[in-house]
């Protein structure tokens, strides 16, 4: 191969510069022309890479990816979006920490309380961002305050809440959802003798079964621990008329599958006109739109009902934190003040319709919620919300108990025969057991 004849090196101080000290001269200029332009391009001054978990609307993911392009081109600092599995966050987020990479994440559940020693403090932009939006509710505080410290800015909620056949509801003599758990009571029961069987998961449906039976726990007054979060306190009046209604619920106007049903399981049954009532996110009336048409006009939704104790709901929430590592700790600040903004929020959670729900007061008036009437009840759910664990914060243990369903398997074993006292003797000790844990 012939080569082209290469010019004379420069001369220094009289005398010639050695070939490879030329050669690391112009490559260090080059370089330094390189990085010149690629910070002038916007790309060069930070990149940030926020993990966070795949949703099943793929239009909102879309959305979050836009964003982050908007944001490179308005403030020059790259961002990116890491989706993956919800399953697979969890493990993710380990082997992020454990390595040592990463800026953002989302905190699913109680994980800035898992992992609160890899987290900075974000208070600084939490705070004011409380103020501007009109107030954090009480589970954004919840899952986010970990000893009295922002560990993440909260994010957003998966709402859960009634979902119902108005039709069978009407053939029974109601035009709308009851608002306490004795006439939801009633409306099952009529419902069932007409052969319409409601249903709420006592199987291992991590988040159906949870989300629908914590709930009417708490609303009937008991807790499985005190507010100090350490104490058991399963065992109590509360408990006892909880697990007592559920039971009567049951045998009236459940279906008897419901021991075996996982997070599907109800979806399926209510799509395929076998289900009058259940517990679910919006999850069901999107799918209605494609696989059962026909269901649209007589499906609902309905806030949890009120018992003796008030009105609670469980829904998964999250929030998004700065990992301690990050090199990029004011930037990341910067960038999450800007997505939380209305005008970036509300265009994500409008794509949703009802999957997202904002966890500040401000969001509860999103324009989102008058798209539809009958995703309009879903924006009052966050204020409503609490986690395993309640009164106290989340913390290890109650996510333990939560996950080996403990209090889901009361209730089973109460539906299935096992008197009240023993069903929660049986509970308490396996509280106790978890609690007891260093």
């Amino acid at each position: 191969m012939r080569h082209a004849k290469m010019a004379s090196a420069p001369r220094e101080g009289g005398s010639a510069i050695s070939r490879r000290k030329f050669i690391g001269v112009t490559a260090g200029a080059t370089a330094a022309l390189s990085f010149g332009t690629f910070i002038r391009s916007g790309l060069g001054a930070a990149r940030i890479n926020v993990l966070t978990w795949s949703n099943t609307l793929n239009a909102m993911d879309d959305t979050l990816r836009e964003q982050a392009k908007q944001y490179t081109k308005e403030k020059g600092v790259e961002v990116v979006f890491e989706f993956v599995n919800q399953t697979d966050l969890p493990t993710k987020t380990a082997a992020a920490i454990e390595s040592g990479s990463g800026d953002i994440v989302t905190t699913w559940s109680d994980g800035a309380h898992l992992h609160d020693k890899a987290l900075i403090n974000v208070g600084d932009i939490a705070e004011p961002l409380g103020k501007q939006l009109n107030g954090w509710t009480n589970i954004a505080k919840d899952i986010c305050i970990v000893n009295k410290v922002w560990k993440a800015v909260p994010w957003g909620i998966i709402p859960i809440a009634v979902v119902y056949r108005t039709d069978w509801a009407k053939e029974v003599g109601y035009d709308k959802f009851p608002d306490t758990y004795d006439e939801m009571l009633v409306l099952c029961r009529k419902m069932k003798e007409k052969g319409h069987n409601s249903g709420f998961a006592l199987g291992r449906a991590i988040g159906d079964a949870n989300q629908s039976h914590y709930p009417m726990l708490w609303a009937h007054g008991g807790a499985e621990c005190k507010a100090d979060g350490k104490t058991v306190a399963i065992n109590s009046p509360g408990t006892a008329k909880a697990v007592d209604y559920v039971r009567q619920l049951f045998k009236e106007g459940e279906s008897e599958d419901v021991f075996s049903w996982d997070d599907s399981s109800n979806n399926r049954a209510f799509l395929a006109g076998e289900l009058a009532c259940t517990g679910n996110a919006a999850s069901i009336y999107w799918a209605e739109q494609k696989n059962a048409p026909q269901l649209r006009d007589v499906t609902n939704h309905a806030l949890w009902p009120k018992g003796p104790a008030g009105r609670f709901g469980y829904s998964t929430s999250m929030g998004l934190g700065i990992y301690r590592f990050s090199k990029f700790q004011k930037e990341c600040k910067a960038f999450l003040t800007w997505l939380m903004q209305p005008k970036q929020y509300s265009a994500w959670i409008g794509v949703g319709e009802g999957q997202i729900a904002g966890l500040a007061a401000f969001y509860e008036n999103d324009p989102v919620w008058k798209k539809d009437p009958k995703l309009e009840v879903i924006r009052e759910i966050p204020k409503y919300v609490r986690m395993p664990g309640y009164p106290g914060a989340p913390t290890r243990h109650a996510a333990e108990s939560m996950v080996k369903y403990v209090i889901v398997n009361m209730f089973a074993r109460a539906c299935k025969g096992t008197s009240t006292p023993d069903t929660i003797k049986q509970a308490e000790a396996e509280l106790k057991d978890i609690y007891a844990k260093a």
